[in-house]
């Protein structure tokens, strides 16, 4: 054993997961004891709380911070942020980071024992390498106090349910996804292209019965008014901000590339109506593929978990608005890459496609770092420091993850 830890690839997973584990919270929450944080995205929730213990339910969808700053999420998690509206500020802040560490370990938790249902293994020192890919979302995703390793957690959670036949559990846990963060609706579609009529019904059945009970709860008189208000911030925040600077958004991209938006990248000049139009067939398609069947027959749960990670991977692309903390929720699709890589590691590197996928995940990663547009003689385009959102490296790293996921799902034998 003495020997082992001697040699960091050799220690067992518990080890390196604790070693994460006290990393992020000196990192974290430890970090801001003596220095109380603003985390922008966890205090709208705050002030969404202190808003309704306030009576003030019937204005939850209205500016908190700023402008800029809404809830956006159903009724039911006003509910759930409410006892936010006790906590001190500092305290809450502290809270909440620790939270969403906890958060990660059971997304990572929850994402490796989906790769091991599917006959994949998952090297114990695995999750350092997510969190080396993942670095700069996480880290957006930690000091703006933000949901999506929540949001996460949530949707590898019904994974999981599915795949060990809990189907109340699972319609539970993506009722709750969706309630948080509509996109994940798209697992809902899933469900009924491949004809689970049962399970989208009973998702569908929790999603409006936990949300009409929120909302009357919230406000017994006008219930009705809070599903439209939250609609409608849902609409207008994402039309207003869907080609700004920081939204990495399957949309966002094609704006870059397709519509003449002060950046000179693009290689024709669309109007916004034809660039949407441009990108819903593109998302059609990304779902097509995820549909289409793999070569060879593969077990139920190696379908759940190849399939469930390339949605994971439309479900972000393709949401209005995607920030650079929302990639923090390619958690399960990058274990699973990793897993398959360790797995059967020729099945990457003889095929070059995938080797060239695989290597551009990794150098994607890499130029989401200010340090290596200046190491390249780049640190600025156009008045903007932040290189790697004019260029639009974090789409590009979901495409290129989904295609080697895609990939690996075809030529997977169902067995190792």
């Amino acid at each position: 054993m003495r020997g082992r830890l001697l040699v960091p690839w050799r220690w067992p997973a518990w080890l390196w997961c604790s070693f994460v584990a006290i990393g992020l919270g000196l990192r974290f929450p430890l970090h801001f004891l003596d220095s109380p944080p603003y985390l922008m995205d966890f205090e709208v929730y705050r002030a969404v709380a202190e808003r309704l213990v306030q009576g003030g339910a019937v204005q939850l969808y209205d500016a908190t911070t700023s402008e800029l700053m809404l809830f956006k999420y159903a009724p039911l998690w006003a509910l759930v942020w409410l006892p936010l509206a006790w906590v001190p500020a500092h305290a809450g802040a502290i809270l909440w980071m620790t939270c969403t560490t906890g958060w990660f370990l059971l997304a990572y938790g929850g994402a490796t024992r989906l790769c091991r249902s599917a006959s994949l293994t998952v090297p114990p020192w695995t999750i350092a390498l997510v969190v080396g890919l993942l670095d700069r979302s996480l880290r957006a995703e930690f000091l703006n106090g933000q949901v999506d390793l929540l949001w996460a957690t949530l949707t590898i959670g019904f994974f999981l349910a599915v795949v060990t036949h809990r189907y109340w559990w699972a319609a539970c846990a993506l009722a709750s996804a969706m309630s948080l963060k509509l996109p994940a609706a798209i697992f809902l579609c899933y469900l009924t292209l491949r004809r689970r009529w049962r399970l989208a019904g009973q998702t569908l059945l929790l999603f409006g019965a936990l949300n009409a009970a929120a909302c009357l709860w919230l406000s017994p008189h006008h219930p009705l008014q809070l599903v439209r208000r939250w609609l409608s911030v849902l609409w207008s925040s994402g039309a207003s901000r869907a080609f700004e600077i920081g939204n990495q958004s399957l949309l966002a991209l094609a704006g870059r590339f397709l519509s003449a938006d002060g950046y000179r990248l693009n290689v024709v000049s669309l109007p916004h109506t034809r660039v949407v139009l441009v990108v819903l067939l593109i998302s059609a398609w990304l779902l097509g593929l995820v549909m289409a069947r793999a070569r060879r027959p593969v077990s139920e749960a190696q379908q759940i978990t190849f399939d469930g990670a390339l949605l994971t991977v439309v479900m972000v692309l393709c949401s209005p608005t995607v920030w650079v903390a929302t990639y923090s929720a390619l958690l399960f699709p990058v274990t699973l890459a990793i897993a398959c890589l360790a797995t059967r590691p020729q099945r990457t590197w003889s095929h070059w496609p995938s080797a060239m996928a695989a290597i551009g995940v990794v150098l994607c990663s890499l130029l989401t770092h200010s340090s290596a547009w200046r190491a390249i003689g780049l640190p600025h385009v156009r008045g903007e420091s932040y290189v790697f959102l004019v260029f639009m490296v974090l789409p590009w790293l979901g495409l290129l993850l989904f295609s080697y996921l895609w990939r690996q799902r075809q030529v997977f034998r169902g067995s190792t």
